[in-house]
């Protein structure tokens, strides 16, 4: 299944008001006819995440004027995703799972589907040039650990 994340919103979805930049929001995914959906809305307005979510996290609405933080090599971090493939390394597991969710947003790696990796939540991707497929487990990491290991892969200095 191929899908594209759309940025947030500028209106939530409950209340109809703006999101206005720097003020936090919730975004959930749902399945919609067949096509993942982007929801978002205020902090005001959540209530917590509605039935058949797919997920959902916290997120500051970006200033819609500033310029994308991060640009990347995609084929490059594809390789590193391949490199950690095989690790045992806790650390680079975490890596590897941020990778995964980077390399979906552009489209890189496919979500072929949701499955359980010794009863714990994950995924089953595949490279859009025919690479994989790719089991990766789901992570718990915080947003200031997922943060941090962005600035990390970005900055040249990962593990």
């Amino acid at each position: 299944m191929d899908f594209n994340v759309r940025p947030v919103a500028r209106k939530c979805a409950s209340s109809g008001d703006e999101l206005p930049p720097g003020c936090p929001c919730w975004s959930v995914l749902i399945e919609q006819d067949g096509r993942i959906v982007r929801q978002d809305y205020s902090e005001q307005s959540w209530s917590g995440p509605p039935d058949g979510v797919i997920g959902y996290w916290q997120s500051l609405v970006p200033d819609r004027t500033s310029a994308p933080a991060n640009s990347f090599d995609t084929n490059a971090l594809f390789d590193y995703f391949l490199q950690l493939c095989d690790s045992p390394n806790k650390v680079e597991q975490d890596y590897q799972y941020v990778l995964a969710l980077l390399l979906m947003r552009k489209r890189r790696l496919i979500l072929e589907e949701s499955i359980s990796i010794d009863d714990q939540s994950g995924m089953r991707l595949i490279g859009t040039g025919g690479e994989g497929p790719f089991e990766i487990p789901e992570r718990d990491l915080s947003d200031d650990r997922i943060e941090e290991l962005q600035n990390q892969l970005f900055s040249g200095s990962a593990a």
